[in-house]
Order: structure tokens, then C-alpha cells, then sequence
């Protein structure tokens, strides 16, 4: 997968360069960051908590800074696992600082991303949603702070047990038996949110709203791991 995103910061680039360059200022912005440690000026390792659709992982992150070019050129290798869930992954990482001649700095950040195991398996579509969502905290964190403010505390989007707990997921209709296997896809946000699993000579549908997408996915989570032998 590969994501470019891009933003203009009140900063010159040396105090953005600076800022980006501190993992302890950096780790304040990040959506879900829960620790940051400094192996050595160019190595770190963090622990970041994400949830995409129906699925949870806290990730043990090695991040290496491979090239430089102050206060304009930064590329880096990061990579991490969560053996709970099953999931792996590995980005590389190239941040361009440009000056706009008004006072402000474009951050661009391109990255080539694998996820593989159990969160590879959803798809490129909520993989980008939930990048573009922690972009878009990263740069108001990191805006809040450029200016002299403190960041609002990082948020994993984890939503609160009550929301979770507070609508009753569709119940899934059993169809005609199939051949074994499973199939899996999630449609686009603006249509009903349609998910199959053929299972042992069964399949299952499941058809919600987009909006009640993750208790959907939750109940479907559940089922599966209960009727694992």
C-alpha cells in the first residue's frame, strides 16, 4: 500500500525539522502512541495502540532514520508486530519539508506500507480511512504545539465500552450451504456494509447499515472464534 499525505504548517522548516526530530514531541501527536524510547539519535522503538474496524492491535514499533538532509529530507524504516493478533508490519518512510515563501512549511509525507496476518485481511480501503484520520490528528497535534500550546492527549479512537455495548448487532440469516471457505468484503460507506462467510458447508450473510458496520463485524468476530475447535 502506498499513502501520500501533505500539509501546511505556521513553522519555518527548521523549527518543523526540530519538532520532527524530538520523539518525545512527535510521540505526544500520534493518535494511540502509548510510549516512546530512544535506542539512539537515529533508532527508536514506540508501542501504539490502533483499531481498524473490528480489530484491536497494539504494535511494537523499530524505527530506523536511514538518510537525512537537514531541515528539508528525512527517510526512515519502521516495522513492528502484534503476536496476539497475528499481524505484522513494515512501512518506508520519506518526509519532504518545503518552504512556501509565506511564512509556512509543507510537510509531504510518502510511506509504502505491507500489513499482513489478521489486519492485512481487511483491505486497502479502511487501512487508507485510518491513515487519513491519525494524519489529520497528527497535524492539529502538531500544529497545537508549533504555536506554543499543548496537544491534546493521543487518541487510539477506541470507542467507549457504552457505545459499544449500546445497539444489539444484527442478527445474520443462514443461507443454502455452499462449498467450504470463507469470502469477505466490505463495501463502500455509503451502501449497506455486506459480509459472507461460508463455513463448513454453511454460509452466513451479514448486511448492516454503515453506521453499525463494527458491531456487525464484532458479532461476526465472535461467532467465528467460538466455533473454532
Amino acid at each position: 500500500m502506498e499513502f501520500e499525505f501533505r500539509h501546511h504548517f505556521d513553522a519555518t522548516p527548521e523549527a518543523l525539522w526540530q519538532a520532527l526530530l524530538d520523539p518525545e514531541r512527535v510521540g505526544a501527536c500520534v493518535p494511540g502512541m502509548q510510549s516512546v524510547t530512544v535506542i539512539s539519535d537515529t533508532e527508536y522503538r514506540a508501542r501504539i495502540r490502533v483499531k481498524i474496524a473490528f480489530i484491536s492491535a497494539h504494535f511494537d514499533i523499530g524505527t530506523v532514520i536511514t538518510e537525512t538532509d537537514p531541515p528539508h529530507l528525512l527517510r526512515a524504516e519502521a516495522s513492528g508486530e502484534d503476536g496476539k493478533i497475528g499481524s505484522s508490519v513494515s512501512a518506508k518512510v520519506e518526509m519532504r519539508l518545503t518552504p512556501t515563501g509565506d511564512g509556512q512549511t509543507e510537510l509531504c509525507v510518502k510511506a509504502r506500507a505491507d500489513v499482513l496476518g489478521r489486519l492485512g485481511t481487511l483491505g486497502l480501503n479502511p487501512m487508507r480511512t485510518k491513515a487519513e484520520g491519525m494524519w489529520g490528528q497528527f497535524c492539529e497535534a502538531l500544529a497545537v504545539q508549533l504555536s506554543g500550546g499543548s496537544p491534546p492527549a493521543a487518541s487510539s479512537s477506541s470507542p467507549a465500552p457504552a457505545t459499544r455495548t449500546a445497539a444489539k448487532a444484527p442478527v445474520p440469516q443462514t443461507a443454502q450451504p455452499g462449498r467450504s471457505g470463507w469470502l469477505s468484503w466490505f463495501a463502500p460507506r455509503s451502501e449497506v456494509f455486506r459480509v459472507e462467510v461460508e463455513r463448513n458447508g454453511n454460509r452466513v450473510v451479514l448486511s448492516c447499515p454503515p453506521d453499525q458496520a463494527e458491531l456487525c463485524l464484532g458479532w461476526l468476530d465472535r461467532h467465528l472464534q467460538g466455533g473454532r475447535s
